[in-house]
């Protein structure tokens, strides 16, 4: 027995014996195979390439969890969004559809609550600061704040354009109690049948007092809103060494250079925020100073190219809202969008038309409007039509050079000074020079063009 145990003992040796043989064999076989490999090669291509095998490795796993991590906060999102606020208004194909908006809408709306609209009348009665009243008024046959209910003969009044500027010259934003106004203002709740007559025959008015409209302005002028809606998102935005603003198309390359012509304005892309610090000390404004002029596209169902797309204004602007039974949209499907231009204290847009009806609401602050009927176009010297502003009139209005233009001393309009909650109808092709009293907030909207002008604007080449 003892024998026995002694062979398989022996045994039992040359087996580890062997095995570590073999591992020491297999060792240094690697060994050189490696020094094969950096013979060959080089150590640094060998080591590259180990490192590269251990980067590609570690890409495809962070890869795998940023994909786990994705599809987890989809889902997360996913919940929210299925309980998440809807406000009043909301359409369910158009519009901002994001938790952080409806977040932000359910905070407001929780504060400011919409079935109080003596809250919201009051609010914005607040930030209309000034009271004006139509200086002619004695040789007018009607009351701008009490019209009749078809429009009166002549209607809007105007006076020789001389004159108007010579009671407020346009670089002047020292408000005027009495001022050259010539159309309605009419009460939204009370006053929609002499709303909808004057609409019919295409002319110009104001309605005050639409409580959707006093909601949004009540909303815009809360402290930080603006700044929570519209975050860090550069908008376009035009600036000016000026404060003159003329929109333009610029030309292509082939058509050569235009003598005597530059581009009136340059285009960028700012925040809210840093528009607002340019805006807010009015004190530095001068119309010889640097001005802005911020802008927001809202595209909707219409084709629009703008690349930060602001859709919410849908949802703060319901009553721009493309619905059939939308008071201020004639076409809801010719709706171009909602376009909305914050302006500072003095900024011009420079007197055009436009070939569409228009509805323009003031949220915010003061703008005043020179209105001019289409007959009056061959007086206000338009650029023709083949120039990049063409539309425009090449008088500076701030400074008019009767010589040059000596028919501009026959035209004729009148003015209105648009406040907060304010709504002006302007019909196609009607002229119109706006001045930014101060820094305001306005928005408007375009739903087809109507004919009822047409004759006038193409007598003038257009």
């Amino acid at each position: 027995m003892n024998g026995a145990l002694h062979k398989r003992s022996n045994a039992t040796n040359a087996t580890k014996h062997n095995r570590n043989n073999y591992q020491k064999s297999r060792g240094q076989r690697q060994r050189r195979r490696l020094r094969r490999k950096v013979k060959k090669y080089g150590i640094g291509k060998y080591c590259r390439f180990e490192f590269m095998v251990l980067l590609v490795g570690f890409v495809i796993f962070l890869c795998l969890g940023m994909f786990v991590y994705g599809k987890l906060r989809a889902y997360e999102e996913r919940i929210a969004l299925a309980s998440k606020y809807n406000h009043s208004d909301s359409l369910p194909d158009i519009g901002d559809k994001s938790l952080q908006y409806a977040q932000l809408r359910e905070i407001y709306d929780a504060k400011l609550p919409e079935n109080d609209t003596k809250r919201m009348k009051d609010f914005v009665q607040s930030l209309r600061k000034n009271e004006y009243f139509p200086i002619m008024k004695d040789e007018m046959t009607y009351d701008v704040f009490n019209c009749p209910p078809d429009p009166p003969p002549n209607y809007p009044f105007a006076w020789n354009v001389k004159e108007v500027l010579d009671n407020w010259p346009i670089d002047d934003t020292t408000r005027r109690n009495f001022i050259y106004q010539g159309i309605c203002v009419f009460d939204f709740e009370t006053e929609d049948d002499k709303i909808m007559t004057y609409m019919d025959v295409e002319v110009p008015f104001v309605i005050r007092n639409d409580p959707k409209v006093l909601r949004t302005s009540e909303r815009w002028n809360q402290p930080e809103y603006m700044e929570k809606l519209l975050g860090a998102v550069k908008h376009r935005t035009e600036f000016s060494h000026t404060n003159h603003f003329m929109y333009f198309v610029k030309p292509p390359k082939s058509a050569g250079k235009l003598k005597g012509w530059k581009e009136p304005t340059q285009r960028s892309r700012t925040s809210f925020h840093e528009w607002f610090e340019h805006a807010k000390d009015e004190s530095k404004l001068s119309p010889d100073k640097d001005h802005w002029y911020y802008r927001l596209i809202g595209c909707g169902r219409w084709a629009c190219t703008e690349r930060d797309s602001s859709e919410y204004l849908f949802d703060e602007l319901a009553f721009f809202q493309p619905r059939e039974d939308n008071l201020y949209l004639v076409h809801p499907k010719k709706q171009q969008g909602i376009h909305c231009r914050f302006g500072m204290k003095g900024v011009i847009s420079e007197n055009h038309f436009d070939g569409t009806r228009n509805m323009i609401a003031v949220m915010g602050g003061e703008r005043r409007y020179l209105l001019a009927h289409p007959d009056q176009c061959e007086d206000l010297a338009l650029y023709p039509k083949s120039h990049p502003s063409s539309r425009h009139s090449a008088v500076d209005w701030s400074n008019p050079d009767w010589k040059k233009y000596p028919q501009f001393k026959r035209a004729e309009v009148n003015e209105i000074v648009l406040q907060a909650g304010d709504v002006l109808y302007l019909p196609t092709y009607w002229f119109h020079h706006i001045i930014s009293l101060n820094m305001n907030f306005q928005c408007n909207t375009r739903s087809g063009a109507s004919q009822e002008y047409k004759d006038a604007i193409r007598d003038c080449g257009f």
